[in-house]
């Protein structure tokens, strides 16, 4: 009786795993390089990578005064404490009345696989898109299509992310805008990273 092909690829798949594991030179084995974990993840490689660990220290360096006005938020920026240790930074907008128009805040995760840890929890989510913002990674994300905010994370190098989420209640007829306005400032946050090595 002739074997199934899917029985001669696994008899065949055993013979090569076995074969790679002898060899008896008492050598250590050599750990596992980037380009496997990479082939499994569906996170993209960084091509050109970008030092978050940099300005981690510094959030609130992320986006210029200029770039600020740009978007319409106001100046200074607000540092503060985040997770895991890091600093994060917050931009608002607000009336005259001190009602916040738009808000904008940032954190910055180093020697972390945050984009991974995203892509597994947040796949479900009502809007989830893998995608790119200035030529890396990233996941953008809504938890709730009625509401006008976006949740952006973008990985300008491995295990280095960065975190943004943006409001207006400008966008209140039109809440996807959050994420295209969203989208724009992540892009110039990126832009500002100084190359890595």
């Amino acid at each position: 009786m002739r074997a199934s092909p899917v029985a001669s690829v696994i008899a065949l798949s055993s013979v090569i795993v076995l074969a790679s594991c002898g060899g008896g030179t008492g050598a250590a084995p050599e750990p596992i390089g980037p380009s496997a974990t990479q082939a499994a993840s569906p996170i993209p490689p960084v091509k050109n990578p970008r030092d978050v660990a940099a300005l981690a220290r510094r959030p609130c360096e992320l986006l210029t005064s200029q770039q600020a006005a740009g978007f319409g938020l106001d100046f200074p920026p607000k540092q503060m404490d985040g997770v895991l240790g890091n600093l994060d930074c917050e931009w608002l907008s607000r009336t005259r009345e001190q009602e916040i128009l738009r808000q904008v805040g940032i954190s910055t995760f180093t020697n972390n696989p945050t984009l991974e840890v995203v892509y597994a929890r947040e796949h479900g989510r009502p809007f989830f898109e893998l995608t790119e913002i200035a030529g890396y990674p990233a996941i953008v994300t809504r938890s709730n299509p009625d509401l006008p905010h976006c949740d952006i994370d973008v990985k300008p190098a491995e295990r280095q992310s960065i975190s943004l989420s943006y409001d207006s209640k400008l966008f209140r007829n039109d809440p996807q805008q959050a994420c295209v306005v969203g989208k724009q400032v992540a892009a110039a946050v990126v832009m500002n990273l100084p190359s890595k090595g």
